[in-house]
């Protein structure tokens, strides 16, 4: 994005990117559907793996992740969102793993000095791990409220639709 600095320009990154988001969204409602909330566990996965995705960028070994593997690990994750199901840890911690090296794989930076591409991936790693914690924790706030968790099953169900619709628009301009 023209005029902001790189940092808030990486911070940003995953928000405008619509399979990123759909991620974001998905993994970090279903932390929160998780009670008592415990986001240890998961972000001691999740920013590691997600710091390292983004570092890997930097030697062009990964130009970017297909856009049907982001789809394929937002609907695996809203489905479980809109199910509502109690999914062993070990589920978590592998959607987290998934989404993370995913999404850091697939935010390459296009050109610039090492000090502005490593501020903006620095940038890019701050707003992704805040993004799902903040989701995650908005999300738990639902917990003894039958009318706000049902909205967030709804919610992951919106996420499924446009998911589907982003990965026929994807497939659509490959073809």
């Amino acid at each position: 994005m023209q005029g902001v600095g790189d940092v808030a320009n990486g911070a940003l990154h995953p928000l405008m990117t619509p399979a990123h988001l759909l991620v974001i969204l998905s993994l970090g409602l279903l932390l929160g559907q998780r009670v008592p909330l415990r986001l240890k566990t998961p972000f001691r996965i999740f920013a590691p793996v997600s710091a390292a995705a983004l570092l890997l960028t930097l030697g062009g070994w990964v130009d970017q992740v297909g856009e049907p593997v982001l789809i394929s690990i937002a609907l695996v994750t809203a489905a479980l969102v809109a199910l509502e199901m109690n999914q062993p840890a070990w589920l978590g911690g592998l959607l987290c793993t998934a989404a993370a090296a995913a999404i850091g794989l697939d935010s390459t930076v296009d050109g610039g000095s090492t000090v502005s591409v490593l501020k903006t991936l620095a940038g890019t790693w701050l707003g992704l791990n805040a993004a799902v914690f903040y989701t995650a924790v908005c999300a738990s706030n639902a917990e003894g409220r039958k009318w706000a968790r049902t909205g967030i099953r709804v919610l992951g169900s919106w996420i499924i639709a446009i998911a589907l619709m982003v990965l026929a628009f994807s497939l659509r301009k490959s073809s």
